[in-house]
Parts: C-alpha cells; structure tokens; sequence
C-alpha cells in the first residue's frame, strides 16, 4: 500500500485563500453599513394619547410627532418602530433601554435632567409651549411656589419641586378637571389646550407662559454616533420646508377657522 504526503507548503497554500477571504468579509465596509442600516430605532411620541394635534391615534393621519419622526428617519436611512406607551411608561422605557428615543423640549426639565449623561440630543425641531391656564382672566401668577398645579401623569415639568401636582391621564382630563373646579391652575402646551376647550367646550384663560423651547431627539448616549445623520436629516427637512408644511397641515385641520397667529 502506498501513502502520499502533502507537504506542509502546500497545506499553507489550500488555507491562505480561505484566510483572506474569511477577513475580507469581515472588514468590508459594506458588511459593517449593512449591518448598521438593519438596526431599527425604537421611540415612542404618544405623550398621553390625547396630545393633540402633536399625536391624534389616526392611523391615516398620526400627528404633527409621528409625521415628523417618520420623516427624519427616511431622510437619515433609518429604520423605526413607534412603541405607543403612556408617558410614565415612556420615560422608563427610554431609562433602561427598551426603547432609543423620544421627542422632548429641554425646557420642560430641570438642570440635571438636562445634563443627565445618559442621553444625548439632536438639533431643534420644532418650536413647543406651555401655559399656566385658569378659567377665567386673572392677575398673571408671580409664582407657583406652594400652589396645587393640575398636571399630565408622567409629564416633566422643570419647576415641579416648588409646586404640588395634580397628575390626571391626559390634557383633555386636565382640562374636564379645570372645568369643574377640581383645580384652579393647570400647565399644557398651548395647542392641545385650545383643541380640547374647543372641543369639550371648556373655557380657559391663558395666564402665562410655564415654558418655551424647541422639541429635540432625546437619544440614548449609546447611539450617539447616529446623531451626525439624524442631524443633517433635520437641518435638510428644515431647509426644504417639509417640517413647516406638516406642521401646517395639522394646524389647518385641528383649527379650521381659527386664528393661528395667537
């Protein structure tokens, strides 16, 4: 019987084309883009379910937020899911990670909160605000400090340590609240105050301003490096005019008839 023995040097030459393609795969750029475009981002922009005109539950026509987001990320070649959660579930979703992102004005949190190193945020948005509102015309309020402040559960609000809260589920049950005297004073964003007392037919006086700022991507710090795109995604929509029409769109529709320049 005979043997026939490879020699070492041709074992070597079988095995250096596999080698080479094994790291060629692994260091393609492309095989690291497409990995990266697979991830999909999840947020969740529902607020309290009753943030309208910003979230409408329309399927058809969602929401100034919902709009907006989708947008962004088709514009940055992203991937999303909307996650529909109530706020107080929002933020501790968004705190352990089970979702990457909400929508947030930095003016409606306090310092440390806005410094808080576990998220990073992206360019303004969309200018956003909030009203002290009563039932009737009064003296425009000093201060909150010691007063009982009508609120929305899970809502931030920055100066919420020198008032007490009155946390209802919604702006529309804020406002059911305020009609019937549950509460003298409560803070909401001026476009859901002025659709749901148009609604509900609730009178409301604006006193004033609690806060103004402009609505961010609030990210995990983890998925930072993304910021770069969803940034340019943002700064291109602004330029091309595309937030401003969607914003329009649902002003037009929420208050048909109405002055908008308040």
């Amino acid at each position: 019987m005979s043997v026939t023995l490879i020699s070492p040097f041709c074992i070597l030459l079988l095995l250096i084309p596999l080698l080479f393609s094994s790291q060629g795969i692994a260091a393609s750029p492309e095989h690291h883009s497409a990995a990266q475009a697979q991830h999909t981002l999840k947020y969740s922009i529902s607020g309290s379910g009753t943030f309208y005109p910003y979230f409408t539950n329309d399927p058809h026509h969602p929401g100034i937020l919902p709009d907006l987001v989708a947008r962004i990320l088709a514009q940055a070649s992203m991937r999303g899911e909307n996650i529909v959660l109530p706020a107080k579930r929002t933020n501790r979703y968004l705190a352990s990670g089970k979702i990457d992102f909400d929508l947030i004005s930095p003016a409606w949190l306090n310092s440390s909160q806005r410094s808080d190193p576990r998220f990073v945020f992206s360019e303004a948005i969309l200018p956003i605000r909030e009203f002290v509102v009563t039932r009737t015309p009064a003296e425009p309020l000093t201060s909150l400090s010691g007063q009982m402040v009508g609120t929305v559960r899970g809502y931030y609000y920055h100066d919420d340590d020198i008032f007490t809260r009155v946390d209802f589920e919604s702006e529309r049950a804020l406002l059911q609240a305020l009609s019937k005297g549950r509460v003298e004073l409560a803070i909401v964003g001026d476009l859901p105050a002025k659709y749901w007392s148009e609604q509900d037919k609730v009178n409301l006086h604006f006193n004033q301003l609690h806060s103004q700022g402009q609505l961010h991507i609030r990210l995990r710090a983890e998925h930072a490096h993304l910021l770069p795109r969803l940034n340019q995604a943002i700064l291109t929509l602004q330029q091309s005019g595309q937030i401003a029409r969607i914003e329009t769109y649902y002003l037009e529709h929420a208050f048909a008839g109405r002055d908008q320049s308040e």
